[in-house]
């Protein structure tokens, strides 16, 4: 009984994760469109680098020097000091 199983196991049995031959085609054609999707991207992004190489950066603010008067505003530490940091904030 076990060898006429065997025997004519391989008849009725048909693979089950087969591909056709159109499924595999249309998977080729699905990763070519994807290679031609990332070409598309890449060039993309070669013309965004360009631009920005480009492009220059806007030159920053001479430094100037300020005088401002706070004699009759209050503050810390002492009154002949070579320097004074001035916080301006908003307490709403």
């Amino acid at each position: 009984m076990l060898l006429a199983l065997g025997l004519l196991a391989p008849f009725f049995s048909q693979p089950v994760l087969a591909q056709t031959s159109q499924d595999v085609k249309a998977l080729r054609k699905e990763v070519e469109a994807l290679k031609e999707g990332q070409k598309a991207i890449r060039k993309e992004l070669g013309e965004i680098k360009g631009l920005l190489r480009r492009r220059q950066a806007p030159r920053p603010a001479e430094p100037r020097n300020v005088v401002l008067s706070v004699d009759d505003d209050p503050f810390k530490g002492v009154k002949t000091a070579k320097v004074t940091i001035i916080d301006f904030s908003d307490y709403q």
